[in-house]
Order: C-alpha cells, then structure tokens, then sequence
C-alpha cells in the first residue's frame, strides 16, 4: 500500500524506499507492485531504473506484462532509439503481443523527436491488426504532424480516430490542425477544421489563426468564410482593421461578388475603418481590364445607390481610375460630375486621378477647370497634385505655369522630385529654352545625383554635337 500510495504521488525515491523494505521483510513484490514502479520510473524518465526495475522482476521469475513494456518504451523516450530496440526486441522474446498502450509508448518515444516517419508507421502498422489508437496516442500523433506541417494527414488521421473511437480529441488538437492548415493556406483543411473548432468545439481561435484563416479565403475566393472569420473576431472582442477587410474584398473578388466587394468599402466606413489604395486593388484590377468590365462596374454602383445599400466614395473612386487607366476620360469626368448625386463629395484623390487622365489626353482646358472646381471646394493641393500639374503643363507647347506650379509645389514646402527636374529639363532642352542650365542647376542643389548620362552632360553645358561624339567614341 505503501507502495502505491508514493507511485500515485510520483515520489520515486518513497517508492523505492518501501520496494527495498519489502523484499527485506521477505514480502515478494507481484506484477502490480512492479508495473506501479514502472508508471513511476518512467513519468520521471528514469530510465536507468526502468531497466533494473525489469531485470529484478524477472530474477524473481515474474512475467512482465504489456503493461510493464509499456512504460519501459516511455522510460527510454529521450534516449537513443537502441533503446526502444532493446526493449522491442526483449518484449518479442518473451512473446508478448503488442497491445494499444505498448503502441502509445512507441508513438511517444518517436514523438520526442518529432519522427513522422516512424509515427506513422506504427500507427498504419496498428491498423492492420485492427487496433485503434488511445487517446493520447492519437492526439501526440495528430499534434506531431499539424506542428510539423502535414496539415492533411493531421486532419486525416483526426477523423480516422474520431470515426472509429468513441473518443473525440481535445480542442486544442483541432486548433493545431486549424493553425497548420491556414499556414499553409490549405483550403480544404480550414474548411474542414474552422467550423469544427468554432462551431462544434466554441473555441474562439487567436487573432493570428482568424488572420490566417482570411488569408486563406482571400486566395481561394471564400468570402462566406471570410465573413465568418470577422464574425469570430468580434466575438473575440478583437478590433476591426483594415487588413481583415482587404481580405474579405480580396475573396468577394476572386468568387466573381463584385458588388458585394463595393459594398464592403461603405461597411468599412461605417465601422470607421479607412479604405485604402491597397484595399480596393483587387476590385481595381478587375474593373480596368476591359470597357465591358467598366460598364458592369458603373452599373453596379447605380445598383448598390438604388438598393440602398451603402456606397462609399472609394467605389466611385476605383471605377474614376480604371476609366483613366482605360484612357475614357469622358467617362471619368462623368462619374466625377455624378457625385454629388449619390449624396457624395469628390476629395483630392478624385481630382488627382483626373489630372492624370488630363496628362494622358493632353487635355490641359479640362485640366484648369478641374483646378478650378477644387479651389472652389477649398481643397487644399499636395505634392503629387503639384507634379501632376507640371507635368499637364509640360504636354503644350507653351508651358511657362509648369516653373509657376514648379514655384508653388517648393512654396508649400513640399521638395519636388529628381523627374520633375528630369521632365522639365528634358522639356527646356527640346525647345532650346535657357533655363535648361537652371533647371539642372536646380535640380544639384537640391541634392539630387546626375546619374543619367543625358542629365550630366546637359548640366555640364555640352553641346548635343560635342554630346554626340563622346558618346559614339
């Protein structure tokens, strides 16, 4: 008793203590005195004693059971494997059949060193006789392979266990599963593992997982699981931001939801979430590739207004600048003038985009009335409207208010770019105007390196005759 009260307490030098007491008392310890020494000997991976704990059972002409090989394979599981040979080889002489919790303590030992190979093996080997794994050798086993990247045989072996086991593993194996598949972004394997874990188990996974979960609905176009994964993240009072819905718009796009990936933007809004550039990429990249993907767009917007919906003024904007992208600029002014009709003010990206439609056009009128329209509205220039201006004014002949916005963009502090004074340049040079050489002075101190042969020897003051001949030499 004494005996296995300190087994069932892991005290290891108690048990051996009253071991020693009782063969001293002439008392012969049985199978179940030994195989209590074993648990112990091997939970504390004591696996010298393990050994002489086998070898003292046998001088005393007790059988060791499957039970006593059991924990000796565990005791030897940080040992090298001729260790577990030694003691496979020993249960063979002695003509034990192998049984469920020997296979557990195989599959462990192999699991100290995350050896898949060998994992399996047993586990295969048991199925041909018939044996369904323990517990917690399924469990080691599912664990083993999601940690280690086989996200597929995990969850194979998972449902195997659970089909033909009256157990279930435990949620957090699941969650491993569900980890390894969206860090793979395996489809099938978030499929099958999401809903297990959130719906079946109510396990609300970490932020991490539910992001890799919407990065695997963006690529293989799943919005519904998109959606649920938002879903779970406010469950998980987790805090919305803009990379949870770029995936969920990534995954409208790429299952043909257009509209629904437009009304995305207005939500955004209402949770008072940003839209960028980035967000709207996808819907941009399939806006721009043809008229015909242009006109669906527009009539979608008209849709999404009369069914109330919500539309944002980013929708407008990506269609804006796919028409410009497709060179329709008629078609950008005109959804430029619908705004307002849609309850929506025009910002500075919107007159942006419009320039640079004006520079492809070469439509400098419609460029000043457009500068105009945004000084009304009292929209405040920034540096790439500046640029966008120099270069409007640099596709006429005259261009005299590409050194007058030059003038304003250095008056607003903002530092023009080196292809500003390239393009300005470039342009000076053309038409033999002077003010090349200021232009290039300009443009050195500004800091800027005259790495272009063209620029330096343009900056120097070098003949294009003289140019021409060093460079043919």
């Amino acid at each position: 008793m004494q005996i296995m009260a300190a087994a069932n307490q892991n005290r290891f030098s108690a048990c051996l203590e009253a071991a020693a007491k009782m063969k001293a008392a002439g008392l012969r310890p049985d199978a179940s005195i030994y195989n209590a020494l074993m648990g112990l000997a091997a939970r504390s991976d004591s696996w010298l004693f393990s050994w002489a704990i086998v070898d003292d059972m046998m001088k005393l002409g007790i059988e060791p059971t499957a039970t006593t090989f059991a924990h000796l394979i565990y005791a030897q599981r940080n040992r090298p494997y001729t260790n577990l040979w030694n003691a496979y080889d020993l249960l063979n002489q002695l003509g034990i059949q192998l049984t469920p919790p020997v296979y557990t303590s195989i599959i462990e030992t192999y699991a100290a060193e995350s050896n898949v190979e060998m994992m399996l093996r047993v586990f295969f080997a048991m199925k041909e006789r018939g044996l369904i794994p323990e517990l917690a050798a399924a469990q080691t086993l599912v664990s083993t392979l999601a940690t280690t990247g086989h996200s597929r045989l995990a969850i194979e072996v998972a449902n195997y266990f659970e089909e033909a086991s009256t157990r279930q593993l435990e949620p957090k194996v699941w969650l491993e599963c569900l980890t390894s598949s969206v860090d793979k972004l395996y489809e099938d394997g978030v499929l099958t593992c999401w809903p297990r874990v959130v719906d079946e188990l109510n396990v609300l996974p970490p932020e991490g997982v539910c992001v890799g979960a919407l990065n695997t609905a963006a690529r293989a176009g799943l919005p519904e699981l998109a959606t649920d994964v938002l879903r779970v993240l406010k469950l998980a009072e987790i805090e919305w931001q803009e990379y949870h819905f770029a995936a969920l718009i990534e995954a409208f796009c790429r299952n043909n939801q257009l509209k629904e990936a437009l009304i995305t933007l207005s939500i955004m809004r209402q949770n008072d979430i940003e839209p960028l550039e980035s967000t709207t990429s996808f819907i941009y990249d399939i806006v721009k590739q043809d008229v015909d993907s242009l006109d669906l767009a527009w009539g979608l917007v008209d849709e999404i207004k009369e069914s109330g919906s919500g539309l944002d003024i980013e929708a407008l904007k990506v269609v804006l600048k796919a028409a410009v992208f497709l060179g329709d600029l008629q078609r950008a002014v005109g959804i430029y003038k619908a705004i307002p009709n849609y309850n929506l003010t025009p910002d500075l990206a919107i007159f942006n985009l419009l320039f640079q439609g004006c520079i492809t056009a070469q439509h400098r009128q419609l460029g000043d009335l457009l500068l105009a329209d945004m000084k009304a509205a009292k929209i405040e220039p920034n540096k790439e409207t500046f640029e966008k201006l120099i270069y409007l004014a640099l596709t006429q002949e005259t261009y005299e208010d590409a050194f007058f916005y030059l003038e304003e963009m250095k008056a607003a502090k903002h530092l023009p770019p080196r292809k500003i004074y390239i393009a300005l340049g470039d342009k000076c040079t053309e038409a033999q105007d002077p003010r090349a050489d200021m232009v290039w002075q300009e443009l050195r101190e500004c800091g800027y390196r005259l790495d272009d042969p063209r620029v330096r020897l343009a900056a120097r003051g070098v003949s294009e005759k003289r140019k021409t001949s060093e460079f043919s030499s």
